[in-house]
């Protein structure tokens, strides 16, 4: 869902002339680089080092027979050698082994290459055809996961299942978000240009007159790209674009946010926290954050029929 799927402070956005985006990441001008601020270098670099890689778990096969990821885009990659690789001739070791510092921070070492070659999946993804499509779709998971959570089965057994139903959860809800914003992205022009209006990669963009016809023909792949590329559980950065995009209130986020933590560390730390103790999910837990997500939801779909009556489209 993302390149730098962990919670970050805000970073600082990088000038034009910093560098330039390409179907194989961000591409930093090394001219620019030489007389850059402290702070704009490491984030140039850390740029072009998480639109390359990615956490594992977003895109490779995890099989618990062979106790670990199936690389089958290439890696295991490391931050420390490829930022070596790529900026060694440009700066001393120091400022390279900050930037892999940050990188790093999240606890992820082993990185996958971000696959950008299309493959069958690619190719036929999931569209969304219907303005009901996201919500019945996200009802469905729900139901999922309340019903497996009433499986028998041994203590062990339970807590793995409630912790991957946890996260499922999560997961449920980004579907959701990301599939409603895809829906009205295409059906509504007006959604589509507060998208765009809104979003800071494309507010940041400067653009040549003579250059803008061609910038438009492109525009919705572009921003199709970014959709993709979106963290859609990052719900201080998705929710304040989706109520701007679609002319909607805010759902509140704190509920959510300390499950999302949780969830964090289910993912990506195979169920354990910083300090290495195990996460611990029980039937409250799961079903709060239930209630939760169907409820942040809910306030979603209610907004939208409100802004957009049934009769309408």
């Amino acid at each position: 869902m993302g390149h730098n799927d962990h919670f970050e402070e805000d970073r600082p956005a990088l000038p034009a002339e910093a560098g330039e985006d390409t179907r194989f990441g961000f591409e930093p001008n090394d001219e620019w680089l030489k007389s850059a601020k402290h702070e704009l270098l490491r984030e140039a670099m850390r740029q072009w080092f998480v639109t390359r890689f990615w956490d594992p778990a977003n895109d490779t096969p995890y099989m618990s027979s062979e106790e670990g990821y199936i690389y089958i885009h290439g890696g295991p990659y490391h931050a420390g050698d490829e930022l070596y690789v790529r900026f060694g001739g440009l700066f001393p070791g120091e400022v390279i082994a900050a930037v892999v510092e940050d990188v790093e921070s999240d606890g992820i070492c082993d990185w996958a290459p971000i696959h950008t070659e299309p493959d069958y999946d690619a190719e036929f993804e999931f569209e969304v055809t219907a303005r009901d499509v996201p919500y019945q779709f996200f009802r469905q998971r729900i139901d999922d996961v309340r019903l497996l959570a009433e499986a028998e089965l041994a203590p062990r057994q339970r807590q793995l299942l409630r912790q991957l139903l946890y996260s499922h959860l999560i997961a449920a809800l980004e579907a959701y978000l990301a599939d409603t914003m895809s829906y009205w992205l295409e059906a509504d022009q007006g959604v589509f240009r507060r998208f765009v209006s809104n979003c800071q990669k494309f507010k940041e963009q400067k653009l040549a007159l003579a250059d803008i016809f061609n910038r438009l023909d492109g525009l919705n792949e572009d921003v199709d790209k970014y959709i993709q590329s979106i963290v859609w559980h990052r719900l201080d950065m998705v929710v304040p674009l989706l109520s701007a995009s679609i002319e909607i209130g805010k759902p509140e986020i704190e509920p959510l946010m300390k499950h999302i933590i949780v969830r964090h560390d289910i993912v990506h730390r195979s169920g354990k926290t910083k300090d290495g103790e195990v996460v611990t999910i029980d039937e409250d837990q799961l079903s709060e954050l239930r209630q939760n997500v169907v409820a942040f939801v809910a306030e979603i779909e209610i907004s939208i029929t409100h802004r957009f009556p049934i009769e309408c489209i």
